[in-house]
């Protein structure tokens, strides 16, 4: 996988881009009406929430923010993923942080729990809230922020043994003539 620097910051830029995107498109709804519904728990509270949203004509806002946040998770996650590869590629071949093939299972399982949040928070506004889609919604949100959480660890973690590695002097092996006099007797 080559050029994985230049891949992590492409869809970075794309990710930002989206972000701003999602926020014009869904003003004035707040990202923690969002995160609220997430992990509303149960269809009592659903009911309650998707009501006064629709009172206050901001209904429309939160499934148009569930829609866009479908695009938003393939580009976070191809975001991290790239970030893992480069991360990965730069560490040295034996080193614990070094396990490329975990960082991408967490990224790409936080996706797919991402994607069915989103599939069980749809239910709950185009069908009457049920508990099983309040609780479905709730753990995988859960589970999604857990993943992305340990993902952003690891991030931060590695990110520090690169920056001790970089700064380590880099020992030159000994001339000839410096190996020469260090075999000689005292």
């Amino acid at each position: 996988m080559k050029h994985k620097r230049l891949r992590f910051f492409s869809y970075l830029v794309l990710t930002i881009s989206w972000l701003f995107v999602m926020r014009s498109m869904t003003t004035p709804l707040e990202t923690t009406q969002v995160l609220e519904f997430e992990f509303i728990g149960t269809a009592q509270k659903a009911i309650a929430f998707l009501s006064a949203l629709e009172a206050s004509g901001q209904l429309e806002l939160l499934t148009r923010s569930i829609f866009l946040d479908c695009v938003f998770l393939f580009l976070y996650g191809a975001t991290f993923y790239f970030l893992g590869a480069w991360i990965c590629s730069r560490l040295p071949e034996r080193h614990v942080f070094n396990n490329f093939r975990m960082i991408s299972i967490s990224i790409i399982t936080a996706v797919i729990c991402d994607l069915l949040e989103n599939l069980s928070m749809l239910g709950m506004i185009y069908y009457p809230p049920q508990d099983a889609y309040a609780y479905l919604a709730f753990f995988f949100a859960a589970v999604k922020f857990t993943l992305l959480g340990l993902v952003l660890i690891f991030f931060i973690l590695s990110g520090l043994v690169l920056l001790k590695t970089s700064k380590e002097p880099v020992s030159k092996p000994a001339s000839k003539t410096q190996k020469q006099k260090s075999d000689l007797p005292a």
